[in-house]
C-alpha cells in the first residue's frame, strides 16, 4: 500500500490474482503453513484467508473484520475477472483512507489511456469524414 507502487499497480493486481487463484484451485500443494502447529484437516486456502484476515485486520485498526472478510472472500473468487478484481481491491485500498486522503489518479491510470485513446480515436475518425480537415501527415496512405 505504499504510494510509489501506484504506476505497477496493474501488474500487482494480476500477479495478486493469479497467486490467490492457484492456491484456491489447490494448485499449491506444499503447505503455506507449519504442519506441526496447524489444526489437523488444514488446507492452504483456509490458511491464507485467515492468515490474510488477521493481517489485514490487525495493520488497518479503522477497517472492520466484516469488510475484511468480504475483501478476502472477493480475492478467492474464482469467477472474478482480471478488471473486476482490480476494481475490487481498489476498492478496498480507497477504503482503508491510506489512498484516500491523498490523490487516488495513479489507481485508474489504465483506464484513463483507455478512454484518452478511444477519444482520440474518434476524433480523427470525424475530421477523416470531411475532405480537408486533415493534415497531409495525418491521412492514411496505405488505402
Amino acid at each position: 500500500t505504499d504510494r510509489l507502487h501506484k504506476s505497477g499497480f496493474k501488474m500487482h493486481a494480476t500477479l495478486l490474482r493469479h497467486m490467490f487463484h492457484l492456491v484456491q484451485m489447490n494448485q499449491v500443494t506444499v503447505p503455506l503453513f507449519d504442519p506441526a502447529t496447524a489444526p489437523p484437516g488444514q488446507t492452504n486456502p483456509a490458511f491464507l484467508r485467515d492468515h490474510i484476515s488477521n493481517l489485514l485486520i490487525t495493520s488497518f485498526p479503522n477497517v472492520t473484520r466484516a469488510e475484511v472478510s468480504k475483501f478476502v472472500d472477493g480475492m478467492f473468487d474464482l469467477k472474478m475477472d482480471l478488471p473486476t478484481f482490480k476494481t475490487h481491491l481498489r476498492d478496498f485500498l480507497i477504503q482503508l483512507k491510506e489512498f484516500s486522503a491523498g490523490d487516488n489518479s495513479g489507481l485508474f491510470q489504465e483506464e484513463k489511456e483507455l478512454e484518452a485513446r478511444k477519444q482520440a480515436e474518434a476524433a480523427h475518425a470525424q475530421r477523416s469524414a470531411v475532405p480537408g480537415l486533415l493534415k497531409p501527415s495525418e491521412i492514411d496512405n496505405d488505402l
